[in-house]
């Protein structure tokens, strides 16, 4: 009796983790898939690990995505593993309905075993060592380096295969020790300084972020086809699962899991490594910037340590004088300060150094920004130029016609995005040209709204001004106008067909008010904080297709600022925006 009701426990307890086939969810409308993790221990934003974040709001992602696609019930079980390995085998030889999760890389010798889904991330490891190890500045300085020393990896993984890559292609002799996880390479880096070992880059931006004793390495980086979950070859859940990381909801759903829980900074870097699939120009003077900035608030941090260390030698050694002869104290006295001020000088020749590295690489991103900006310009110009002897062209068909007025759309829109770059480029190298003078407001709304005419008729969208006849206004002519036409631009892009938007100048005591108010779609009280911050995406949508680069209102409330003014807003869901710009009135 006691046997055969163990084997009765036995069996429920298997058959609750137990998953079932896409075919079986289908014909049923309801069913179970388990995920298999392993953590990495590398904490990120909110205390959390990788199971409570990335991966985890991923598959949770996947499963609404079905559930709602297709109109089943999908319940997600995730079942943590004793090792990254068991992972591995429990999937190999899973049923139809199990997935495994731990930042796994795709290598061609585990497609023989598994079937991967679509990469969600780019696999690019960087070799990183503790931070008292020395930098290398040439391949045979960097053999010098590392011979002898100690490595630190996790067994089965592409990070131990290429640590031995590396050993066997430069004939460097050094002993590979084993961990569990991530965490446990960088803690041990931490903690034996002189230990170094390949990290996926998004773990060592995590960790340097936190102020982890690691340092990386320039050379060897390898790319790798990229991070992706794992699911039982012959597996009737392919189709499913190409249909999800294949879609326009995998690719907003990924991007806001990469800055929810990397932050805005490194949710960057990385969301543009995983588009590129590489660590270009531009993406590593992202990086090395990050790093010098820490670098420099370390050094700083040091100062002050050892500057106050000096301190209490000075006292003590002072204490120790004067109890022996005045005239000793006085000769050690003046050794002590030769030294002080010999560190202080080297130290201070240090951080002037790291100040110069960071205004060139500052200036290499400009200059970037500047030639990439020309460069784009000139196939843009011939693009519009051909489109306008097309449009000349009588003979061509009313569909031909559409397809060149929407090419040409096109290349203006995109001229316009490079021309916002470049705004925001110049206000941050303060290179702008302020002349405020005494203006009619109502003269450059009425062209500006003159100018939007086509663009809103489109739309269906009625453009209305209501205005005093004479208001008069302290303001620059060029920067009012970017300041209208960014606001204005907005209104419409995010406006339904068939409403209307409306501009609004009136006296409001000694100031100007120029208000804009649409009854688009308005904006979430999340949207709210980021609304004047660059590059940001809200989650309202153009209702016509148009493009945004996210930088029209950091550029009004910049623009604004600097005539001596203020931007506030008042939004409501579903209801629509109204944008105030309040500027000093003109005598």
């Amino acid at each position: 009796m006691r046997i055969f009701i163990i084997s009765i426990l036995t069996l429920l307890s298997f058959q609750s983790f137990c998953s079932d086939s896409w075919e079986k969810i289908l014909y049923s409308g309801s069913g179970k898939v388990t995920f298999y993790w392993f953590p990495n221990n590398i904490n990120i934003s909110d205390s959390r690990d990788i199971i409570d974040g990335f991966e985890k709001d991923l598959a949770s992602e996947f499963v609404d995505y079905l559930n709602t696609k297709y109109g089943v019930d999908i319940e997600l079980v995730w079942e943590e593993t004793e090792s990254f390995d068991e992972i591995l085998s429990t999937i190999k030889d899973g049923s139809s309905g199990t997935f495994g999760a731990s930042s796994i890389s795709i290598t061609e010798e585990r497609r023989k075993n598994y079937a991967f889904t679509p990469p969600y991330l780019s696999d690019i490891i960087v070799l990183v060592s503790g931070q008292n190890v020395p930098l290398a500045n040439n391949p045979a300085e960097f053999k010098q380096i590392f011979d002898g020393k100690r490595a630190i990896s996790i067994p089965n993984t592409t990070l131990n295969n290429s640590l031995q890559n590396l050993r066997d292609d430069l004939s460097i002799n050094f002993e590979i020790d084993y961990v569990s996880n991530t965490g446990e390479i960088i803690e041990e880096m931490e903690q034996a300084d002189s230990s170094f070992g390949y990290v996926d880059l998004p773990n060592f931006l995590i960790a340097f972020q936190n102020s982890a004793k690691i340092r990386r390495q320039l050379f060897y980086p390898i790319r790798l086809e990229g991070i992706a979950m794992i699911y039982p070859q012959g597996s009737d859940w392919s189709m499913p699962v190409q249909d999800y990381f294949t879609s326009e909801e995998f690719k907003k759903d990924k991007r806001d899991i990469i800055l929810r829980y990397f932050g805005d900074e490194i949710g960057d870097i990385i969301d543009r490594i995983t588009v590129s699939a590489e660590i270009g120009p531009f993406e590593e003077i992202l990086i090395s910037n990050r790093e010098k900035e820490l670098q420099y608030k370390e050094l700083l941090e040091m100062m002050q340590r050892e500057k106050e260390q000096h301190t209490f030698n000075e006292i003590l050694i002072l204490s120790l004088v004067l109890a022996g002869a005045i005239g000793a104290y006085l000769l050690v006295s003046n050794r002590i300060k030769s030294q002080v001020n010999k560190v202080l000088v080297e130290q201070q020749s240090i951080i002037e150094e790291r100040n110069n590295e960071l205004k060139q690489l500052n200036e290499e991103k400009n200059d970037l920004i500047k030639v990439l900006a020309h460069d784009l310009r000139s196939p843009i110009a011939n693009i519009e130029g051909c489109t306008m002897l097309l449009e000349d062209k009588e003979e061509l068909s009313e569909d031909s016609k559409k397809m060149v007025q929407f090419i040409s759309e096109s290349s203006i829109r995109m001229d316009a995005m490079i021309s916002k770059i470049l705004d925001v480029e110049a206000i941050d190298s303060k290179k702008h040209n302020m002349q405020i003078e005494k203006l009619n407001p109502k003269l450059i709304v009425e062209e500006i709204i003159g100018d939007n005419q086509a663009r809103a008729k489109r739309k269906k969208i009625k453009l209305a001004l209501e205005t005093e006849d004479q208001i008069d206004v302290k303001a620059d002519r060029f920067y009012l106008a970017q300041v209208v036409e960014n606001l204005l631009s907005n209104a419409i892009k995010y406006s339904q067909n068939d409403t209307k938007v409306i501009v609004s100048i009136f006296r409001k005591k000694e100031l100007i008010r120029i208000q804009v108010k649409d009854f688009g779609q308005g904006m979430s009280k999340e949207d709210q904080k980021k609304v004047f911050k660059k590059f940001q995406k809200l989650s309202s949508k153009p209702t016509g297709g148009e493009k945004s680069v996210g930088l029209g209102l950091s550029i009004v409330k910049r623009y604004t600022e600097m005539m001596g003014g203020t931007v506030s807003f008042e939004s409501k869901l579903g209801k629509g925006s109204e944008f105030y710009i309040d500027l000093p009135a003109a005598s």
